[in-house]
């Protein structure tokens, strides 16, 4: 998963040189349409798909992958599947769990600062995927960079949440949860509020409403999303990341 896009030779580059160690090692491409040096758009978008992944995928992710010299380029074994890329925060917001095991790898006269994926990045990938230990690629280290996921806050009558994620469809995910919502909702009628609107049901589907009218539901990942059917709601609504979404519960 990259943010190289499909212009360029980026792509095709890296996975030559994985290739080239090991042409029976299966390649899929989760996305390279990342936004330019997005971070929290990388995470979001590995963190809804990596355990779809056979247990033991390696993952090799390059999202605003910083040059300089102080740069960590790491291994990471989480929820039982590696992650490889340049130690910038990404890998911080995949899971609430801690990582099992962390290494920083090890660089040897292959080491192109300008493009680590295609050397060493690609190398350990290769060298994990073929079955090759963590700790025998790099050296063991204690903690990654770290960044902080958007917060929820909750009250007794109220969650306030923001927009995380924009889809190619203009649906506009936020970060309250299925769980969340139905702990607190706890029987009570609630409303969603959000631009200009206000709704107060959770719909079904994309159309279970009419062509045009707003919805709020939870998608496959169990997150409010809220949407237009047959709609670009980020356009319509005038919303975009970080957008505030507030749901408010009855006293009872």
């Amino acid at each position: 998963m990259s943010d190289f896009g499909h212009r360029d030779h980026y792509v095709a580059a890296v996975k030559a040189k994985i290739f080239s160690i090991n042409p029976s090692i299966n390649v899929v491409d989760i996305t390279h349409s990342i936004e330019n040096f997005n971070i929290a758009h990388g995470a979001y978008i590995l963190k809804s798909v990596f355990r779809d992944f056979p247990q033991g995928t390696v993952h090799l992710v390059s999202v605003n992958a910083p040059s300089g010299p102080e740069e960590r380029a790491v291994a990471v074994k989480l929820e039982e599947h590696y992650f490889v890329g340049i130690d910038n925060g990404l890998f911080s917001l995949l899971s609430d769990k801690a990582p099992t095991a962390i290494v920083e790898l090890t660089k040897d006269s292959s080491y192109n600062r300008v493009f680590p994926e295609k050397t060493t990045l690609a190398a350990a990938a290769v060298s994990l995927a073929s079955g090759t230990n963590i700790y025998n690629i790099g050296t063991q280290i204690s903690s990654l960079r770290t960044m902080l996921n958007r917060q929820v806050r909750v009250s007794k009558t109220q969650i306030g949440g923001h927009v995380i994620h924009v889809d190619q469809y203009g649906n506009l995910v936020t970060n309250i949860s299925e769980e969340l919502f139905y702990k607190q909702k706890n029987n009570r009628s609630f409303t969603v509020h959000f631009a200009r609107e206000t709704v107060d049901f959770i719909a079904d589907s994309y159309d279970s409403m009419d062509h045009g009218d707003c919805l709020v539901l939870f998608n496959s990942n169990g997150f409010l999303e809220i949407a237009i059917s047959q709609g670009n709601a980020s356009e319509l609504l005038g919303m975009g990341f970080d957008t505030p979404v507030m749901i408010n519960f009855s006293e009872v």
